[in-house]
C-alpha cells in the first residue's frame, strides 16, 4: 500500500496534452456581434463520448466543438491517443452540442449522433443534426438526412432506447428553443406539442429510417431541456425518460405506458425539483436496488457568492408559478432518493451535495471501487452573468442610444471574472451522505468544465475521466487506484444482445456479495451532452462476489455464479431464459384507508397571507 499523503499517491493524475496527444480545446471566438447577452447558451459548452471505434478493446474519445470542429481521438494504448478527425471524415462545422453513441445499423461498430444548435441568427440548415455511420475501417459516412434524423431545431442531446419493445432502437431527442420573452415569465404551460422547445420521439421503422411519433406518443410538453436520461424509474421492465428542464419549465418524468405512449408523472413522484436544471444522472447510489436521481443547478457553496449572485424568484413569484400549475423548484442541486413506492424524497442538503457552483455534468460511478457509487460534478461558467453588480449596474447604464447602451453592457461584462473553480468529486460515505475529495483525490484544477464522461481508458480496472472544457484544453484524468491499492477489485460487463439491440441497451444487472447488492441499468447517455463507456462497472470491497443476475429488456433472465472478477465479462442474450411468472400477493397491513367509506374528505386550505410584507426580517412564515 502507498501512503494516502503526498502528491504521488493521489487517486487521479491530470495528464497533459503532450502526454496523451489529446489537444482538443473548445475555444470560442468573441465579438461584439455575438455575446452571451444575445445567445443565452453561448457558454454551455460541448460534450464527450467514449466509444471503441475499431473494436480493438480500447476506448476512443470524441469531443463536440461549438466554434471549432469536433474531434475524434484513437486510443493507441498506455493513455496515448491519435487525432484521426480528418481521415475519419468526421470534422464538423457549426455549433455542435451533445454526442451520443449507438450501433444503429447493428453491424458491430459504434456510430456517432451529434446534436447541433446555434444563435438566433444561425440558419436552420446549419443546425441540422449529424449521424456519422461507422464504415468499419476508421472512417465514417454522414447519413442523418437519409435516415430522417437531420432535425434542424435547437437540439441538445439524443438518447437511444427500445421504447415500444419491438426489438430495434428508437431515438428520444432532447430539445431547447428560442422564445421572444423572458424564459422565467410565469405563464400557462404549453402542452400541445407545438412549442419550439418540445422534445421529439423518433420511431425506428426497421428499414434504416425513422419517423417522428412525438404527438402519437404524448411527448407534447414544452421545456428548455438540458439533460436527459433513460431509466426504468418504476421498475416495470419498460424504459422511461427523465428530462431536466432549465428556467421555469418543470422537469418531466415520462412513464412508459407500454402501448407506445408516455405519461408525465413528475407531479406525483417528485415533491420539488431543481430550478435551473442542467445535466442529470440516474443510478442506485445507496444499493437498495432502486434508481435514484441527481440533477445540478448553480448554487454557490459559500455565503459571499450567495450574496453576490442572483438566485431564484421572490416569494410572490414562487407561489404565482404554483397557481399556474408549475411544480415547486429551488435553485440548488437535488438528490432524489427512491422510496420504493413510486415517490422520491429530496435529500440533497442532507447528503451535502446541494451547492456546487454553476454545474453541468453530474455522474454517479464507483471511482474508488469500494462498492458504493461516488458523485462527480463538472462546473464553471465563462462570464458571470448572474453577478448582481452586473445585473443592477448594467440596467442603470442603459442610457444614450441603444448601440451605446449595448456597448457599455458588453464592456462591463468583460470586466467581470468568470466562475472558474475546481470540479467536485464526492466520495459516497455509505450513509446517504457524500464528502467532496476533489483536492485529496487530485482533481482540483480550476476549469470551465461542461460535458464529461467516465471510462476505463487503460483497461486497468478503474474509471478514468475525460472532460470537455471551455477555452481550455480538455482534461484527462488517469485513475491510479490500482497502483495505490493493488488489492482493489472490479468487474466490467459487456453485453451481446439480441438482433436489433446488439449492445443490450436497457439491460439490468444485479450483483450480490454476501448481504450486499449492487444494481445498474445499462444506458450510456448520462450527465450532460455526453456518453460514458459502453460497459457496466462494478467495484468491490473485500467480500467475494456470490452471483449476478441479468434482466434483459424483454424480461428474459440470466443467472451467473462463480463470477470471476478483475476482468471484462461478456453476457450473451442467448444464455438467458424465460422464468415462470410469480404471482404477486398483497401484503396484509395493520391499517387500511377507510376515508371514502366514512365520507371523510376534509382538506385544509391555507390562508393566503404573506407575513414577510409586514415583517421582512422574519426567517419563516408564521401565518
Amino acid at each position: 500500500m502507498v501512503s494516502c499523503s503526498g502528491e504521488g499517491s493521489k487517486m487521479f493524475r491530470s495528464l497533459s496534452a503532450d502526454e496523451t496527444g489529446i489537444d482538443f480545446s473548445n475555444d470560442l471566438q468573441y465579438s461584439d456581434s455575438l455575446t452571451v447577452l444575445d445567445f443565452e447558451y453561448m457558454f454551455n459548452g460541448g460534450g464527450v463520448a467514449l466509444l471503441d471505434v475499431n473494436r480493438d478493446g480500447l476506448l476512443d474519445v470524441f469531443f463536440t466543438g461549438n466554434m471549432v470542429s469536433s474531434k475524434l481521438y484513437l486510443n493507441k494504448g498506455h493513455m496515448k491517443f491519435e487525432d484521426i478527425t480528418q481521415q475519419a471524415g468526421i470534422a464538423t462545422s457549426g455549433w455542435c452540442y451533445g454526442a451520443s453513441i449507438v450501433d444503429i445499423n447493428q453491424d458491430g461498430y459504434p456510430d456517432i449522433y451529434v446534436c447541433k444548435a446555434g444563435s438566433r441568427k444561425t440558419p436552420a440548415d446549419s443546425m441540422r443534426n449529424l449521424f456519422f455511420i461507422n464504415n468499419g475501417n476508421n472512417t465514417f459516412t454522414e447519413s442523418a438526412r437519409k435516415m430522417g434524423l437531420d432535425d434542424d431545431g435547437y437540439d441538445v442531446q439524443a438518447a437511444f432506447l427500445d421504447y415500444d419493445h419491438d426489438g430495434d432502437l428508437d431515438m428520444y431527442l432532447l430539445r431547447n428553443g428560442f422564445v421572444n420573452y423572458n424564459r422565467n415569465t410565469i405563464r400557462l404551460k404549453q402542452t400541445d406539442g407545438q412549442a419550439a422547445s418540445t422534445n421529439r420521439l423518433y420511431r425506428n421503422n426497421g428499414d434504416g429510417t425513422f419517423s417522428n411519433v412525438s404527438q402519437q406518443a404524448g411527448i407534447t410538453i414544452e421545456g428548455f431541456g438540458l439533460g436527459v436520461n433513460i431509466c426504468d424509474i418504476n421498475n416495470d421492465g419498460w424504459p422511461d425518460v427523465y428530462v431536466s428542464n432549465d428556467f421555469l419549465t418543470n422537469d418531466v418524468v415520462w412513464i412508459n405506458n407500454r402501448n407506445g405512449t408516455f405519461t408525465n408523472a413528475a407531479d406525483h413522484m417528485l415533491r420539488h425539483t431543481t430550478y435551473n436544471a442542467m445535466g442529470n444522472d440516474i443510478a442506485d447510489f445507496n444499493n437498495d436496488g432502486r434508481e435514484d436521481i441527481v440533477e445540478v443547478d448553480m448554487l454557490p457553496p459559500d455565503n459571499k457568492r450567495w450574496k453576490l449572485t442572483m438566485m431564484g424568484n421572490t416569494y410572490e413569484q414562487f407561489y404565482q408559478a404554483l397557481d399556474f400549475g408549475y411544480q415547486p423548484q429551488y435553485v440548488r442541486n437535488s438528490l432524489q432518493l427512491n422510496n420504493g413506492d413510486g415517490t422520491f424524497s429530496e435529500i440533497g442538503r442532507l447528503s451535502g451535495v446541494s451547492a456546487t457552483e454553476w454545474s453541468w455534468a453530474p455522474l454517479f460511478a464507483d471511482f474508488d471501487n469500494d462498492g458504493l457509487k461516488d458523485l462527480f460534478v463538472a462546473n464553471g461558467y465563462r462570464q458571470d452573468v448572474t453577478n448582481l453588480d452586473f445585473i443592477m449596474y448594467g440596467k442603470r447604464s442603459m442610457m444614450g442610444t441603444p448601440e451605446a447602451a449595448r456597448k457599455d453592457r458588453i464592456d462591463m461584462l468583460r470586466n467581470f471574472p468568470g466562475i472558474k473553480t475546481p470540479n467536485y468529486i464526492f466520495k459516497n460515505n455509505g450513509d446517504l451522505t457524500f464528502k467532496n475529495l476533489a483536492q485529496q483525490w487530485g482533481m482540483d484544477d480550476d476549469t470551465y468544465s461542461n460535458g464529461a464522461a467516465y471510462g476505463d481508458l487503460d483497461n486497468d480496472g478503474d474509471l478514468d475521466m475525460v472532460i470537455n472544457n471551455l477555452d481550455q484544453p480538455a482534461s484527462v484524468y488517469e485513475n491510479q487506484l490500482n497502483k495505490i491499492d493493488p488489492n482493489e477489485k472490479s468487474l466490467r460487463i459487456n453485453f451481446r444482445g439480441p438482433a436489433g439491440n446488439r449492445d443490450g441497451l436497457g439491460a439490468k444487472v444485479y450483483v450480490w456479495q454476501e448481504a450486499n447488492m449492487q444494481y445498474e441499468y445499462f444506458s450510456p447517455y448520462r450527465g450532460y451532452l455526453s456518453t460514458v463507456e459502453p460497459y457496466l462497472h462494478f467495484g468491490f470491497s473485500k467480500h467475494p462476489v456470490d452471483s449476478l443476475k441479468v434482466v434483459w429488456p424483454d424480461g428474459k433472465i440470466q443467472l451467473v455464479k462463480n463470477v470471476s472478477i478483475n476482468k471484462l465479462m461478456t453476457l450473451s442474450y442467448g444464455d438467458a431464459h424465460v422464468l415462470p411468472a410469480i404471482a404477486e400477493g398483497k401484503a396484509a397491513t395493520l391499517f387500511n384507508d377507510c376515508s371514502d367509506e366514512l365520507g371523510i374528505h376534509y382538506r385544509h386550505k391555507e390562508d393566503e397571507f404573506v407575513d414577510f410584507k409586514l415583517q421582512p426580517l422574519m426567517p419563516h412564515l408564521l401565518s
